[in-house]
């Protein structure tokens, strides 16, 4: 601090209480970084790192401030936080050091305007502290103000909501940042602060950050984790309900299928709807009901879409308007949004759906549309050029710009008579930031002109001309200047004070954003039951009955090729299905849809199928794909073991659970005892709904002792040599696994699939278990001594505990060598 500048003091001063953030430093025109934060943030941002003088050597970076957005959410975007700190006074008013303070910490989890913020995407923040053996946590969108709560002592609950709820930001007390380092590979920001509840820490966080009380922050919702249907996030990955599970885009998803919404509200709300199903019979019909009436309607749907087609996003203007940051622009997005709600509400009674429960007491705010139509249309962004408000709102301000108005045709009129007066024909009037108004005479014409006859007092000499002003020219000039600033001014000052008018409707604005976010979604649902003629499913106690039930979105994908449908029946008697089939066949998708069909039937969606009786599940539990999570360490063993215990540990006789090829990961024997033993677990102790693909065909002998077991198989069919699948769902197990015949599709060596044909004939036709390797007749040539080595490493293998692909890859490796 010493050796240092003043300003250079003041600056680490205020860095020392913003340690965690970079720190943007206005210096004039520009924001300015040093030491450790312009060396990061050279290399984050692409800008050039240079030194604050040649003596010191203080690294520095800059970026302009009226450029500042991009590089401040790019920042956001990697997980940091970015501290303003804003020159508090003019600089030409004052001697000495200007004093700057820090007017905002903008971090990931506190947007409230455009910094990095996916309109389609929820922004939550997180607060979570461990008390007592409970988990207390609390979350919102600061954005939008909606905030919620709930407990758990359960850790898996915990971080089964945590997946769901995927903040981007957590404050976490002391006590609890272990649990988090537990549960996430890759964490987002998490910052540690000292609290006692996690309501209170996380809204003093959030106030501390923005420097400022957030009005629009919605009551908190406590939220019973048992309310909704449980999904995991594997789960949400594994039946793609959000993104393609290759891809992560979201085409190929449940979202994509359902998404024909019109405003960013109605797209933020359907993937909330399609992650958190509800459990409550009455709620989901009276969702069905609200899309059967959308149904019904066609032409009220299409005109109540087209007035949400002019819907902004009026839960994120609220929440700007509350934070003080909205703009000319975001008032006028918000007067136009407003102005068809009063015919939405007419067309909502019209098909009577306004004393629905989801729309009851609909606002239509017509006195905060009142407000806002004082609003110029085109009106410039700022709220500081003015032009801002219609003609007729203010009559002072009609004043003022009556000067400015009249001001053209009297400086047009002083210039005429100043031409006759001086007899120059060709004398122009200008204005320009340093002299004001000047009259400008040519070069030519100037040299023999009297300036001071004429009252003229010379300012500027041009190359070609010279200019002049009068005393008449400069008074109406101060007129003309003064009131434009005043008239700017005065703007100014209306507009804060009609958005402080605005600001005490938010509640309002809320309810009505929340309703129309909801409409939205279920005329999604009514457009998408009609376009693919969907059934509205009915619901049972127990029983489960899909007739020609489809997956829908591979029917989509499928366009004009024929979707096979297929049936699936369980009750108290038989439920679980053991299916087996080769692969691509369609277990997979066939298991999928009956868990898709589940959902779209829990958020009160019509269904793809002929018909569907279906219970309310509490939860969904898969085990669905092989893939190694290796930045964490665990093989595809372990995480089949992981998600499994998951359904076992947790699953009630109400859960959906579906294993598809569960015991893959690890050696024929043990993933076949696995399989049984948990099959027999669900049998005798869970009782739930399950559907259970297995290439082992070992397990089909089951029915016998597992009353409440079906085997049903994917048929197929071999002709001329050639596997044909059917993807049609039969009662009984399937009578050949056609291995060979799937990796012929797959384009394998000839070689390969050939001699794999030759193994499977000598393991079929052997009694025991016991294979002599050295009978397995490979054709190659045995002369080498590549040969020898190859024979000896088929020597070594124990056929019993390699799986029929890693043979495949063995035979595919032992070619590759030879060749």
């Amino acid at each position: 601090m010493s050796n240092v500048t003043p300003m250079m003091k003041q600056y680490l001063s205020i860095k020392e209480e913003h340690k965690d953030a970079f720190l943007f430093f206005r210096l004039g025109d520009f924001y300015e970084l040093f030491y450790d934060d312009a060396v990061e943030a050279a290399k984050l941002l692409e800008i050039t790192l240079t030194s604050r003088d040649k003596t010191s050597n203080i690294p520095m970076a800059g970026v302009p401030y009226h450029s500042a957005t991009r590089y401040i959410e790019k920042l956001i975007n990697h997980g940091y936080k970015v501290a303003i700190c804003e020159q508090m006074e003019d600089p030409k008013a004052v001697k000495g050091m200007v004093k700057r303070e820090v007017v905002r910490v903008i971090t990931p989890g506190t947007l409230i305007d455009d910094f990095g913020i996916s309109q389609d995407e929820s922004n939550y923040i997180l607060s979570l502290n461990h008390r007592d053996d409970i988990y207390d946590v609390v979350y919102g969108d600061i954005s939008t103000g909606d905030m919620y709560s709930f407990e758990t002592k359960d850790l898996d609950t915990l971080y089964t909501q945590l997946s769901r709820i995927n903040p981007r930001e957590i404050v976490v007390s002391n006590n609890s940042e272990a649990v988090l380092h537990n549960f996430y590979n890759d964490p987002p920001l998490i910052t540690v602060v000292d609290g006692t509840s996690s309501e209170v820490q996380l809204l003093s966080y959030i106030e501390s950050q923005n420097k400022q009380k957030l009005s629009h922050l919605k009551d908190i919702i406590e939220i019973n984790v048992d309310s909704n249907l449980k999904l995991s996030q594997s789960t949400i990955s594994n039946l793609e309900l959000v993104e393609n599970l290759q891809t992560k885009k979201q085409k190929g998803s449940l979202y994509w299928y359902l998404n024909k919404t019109e405003t960013p509200m109605g797209r933020r709300k359907l993937k909330r709807l399609i992650e958190s199903p509800l459990v409550n019979l009455e709620e989901i019909k009276n969702r069905q009901d609200v899309v059967g009436k959308l149904l019904e309607n066609f032409i009220e749907r299409e005109d109540i879409k087209a007035a949400l087609n002019n819907v902004y996003d009026i839960e994120r203007l609220t929440g700007r308007m509350s934070f003080g940051n909205i703009d000319v622009k975001g008032f006028i997005e918000l007067r136009d949004s407003l102005e068809g709600l009063p015919n939405v509400y007419k067309l909502l009674s019209s098909i009577g759906l306004i004393d629905n429960v989801l729309f009851k007491d609909f606002d239509v705010l017509s006195d905060v549309y009142e407000m806002l139509k004082v609003l110029k249309s085109d009106a410039p962004k700022t709220i500081r050029e003015g032009n801002i408000f219609e003609y007729g709102v203010s009559k002072e301000l009609d004043e003022l710009r009556d000067i400015q108005n009249n001001s053209r045709e009297w400086l047009e009129n002083y210039l005429s008579k100043e031409k006759e007066k001086t007899n120059i024909k060709n004398m122009k009037i200008g204005f320009n930031k340093v002299f004001g108004y000047f009259l400008e005479i040519s070069k030519g014409q100037a040299a023999t002109f009297d300036a001071e006859k004429y009252g003229y007092d010379r300012r500027q000499t041009l190359t070609n001309s010279e200019r002049y002003i009068t005393p008449e020219l400069k008074e109406m000039e101060d007129k003309i200047l003064k009131a434009e600033d005043e008239s700017v001014i005065l703007e100014y000052n209306m507009f804060i004070d009609l958005r402080e008018k605005v600001k005490g409707h938010t509640e309002r604005l809320q309810r009505t954003s929340e309703q129309l976010s909801i409409l939205d979604c279920l005329i999604s649902f009514a457009d998408v039951s009609n376009e693919y003629q969907l059934v509205r499913p009915e619901f049972t106690e127990d029983e489960l009955e899909i007739i020609d039930g489809r997956h829908p979105i591979v029917e989509k994908m499928l366009g004009e090729r024929t979707y096979v449908p297929n049936d699936v029946k369980m009750d108290d008697d038989t439920f679980i299905y053991l299916i087996t089939g080769p692969n691509m066949s369609g277990k997979s998708t066939y298991m999928r849809q009956v868990a898709i069909i589940t959902i779209m039937s829990q958020i009160g969606m019509n269904v793809p199928a002929a018909s569907c009786k279906i219970p309310i599940f509490d939860a969904i539990y898969t085990r669905i794909g092989a893939s190694d999570d290796l930045s964490s360490g665990k093989s595809t063993f372990m995480i089949e073991m992981m998600e499994a215990n998951d359904a076992l540990k947790h699953a009630t006789k109400n859960s959906l659970i579906i294993f598809d090829e569960l015991g893959r990961g690890t050696s024929t024997y043990d993933g076949m005892a696995l399989a049984e033993a948990m099959l027999k677990y669900i049998h005798n102790y869970i009782g739930a709904k399950t559907l259970f693909s297995t290439h082992y065909h070992e397990l089909t002998d089951l029915d016998a002792s597992l009353h409440h077991l079906m085997n049903v198989h994917v048929k197929a069919s071999e002709k001329n040599g050639v596997l044909e699948f059917q993807h049609k769902v039969e009662k009984g197990a399937v009578e050949k696994s056609y291995g060979i015949q799937v990796a012929e599709l797959a384009d394998l060596p000839r070689e390969v699939t050939i001699e794999a044909r030759k193994v499977l004939k000598r393991l079929e036709n052997t009694n025991d278990n016991t294979v002599d390797v050295t009978q397995l007749e490979l054709t190659l040539d045995d002369t080498s001594e590549q040969t020898s080595t190859i024979e000896e490493k088929i020597k070594t293998l124990n056929i019993n505990h390699i799986s029929p692909i890693e043979a495949l890859t063995l035979l595919s490796e032992f070619q590759d060598e030879l060749k």
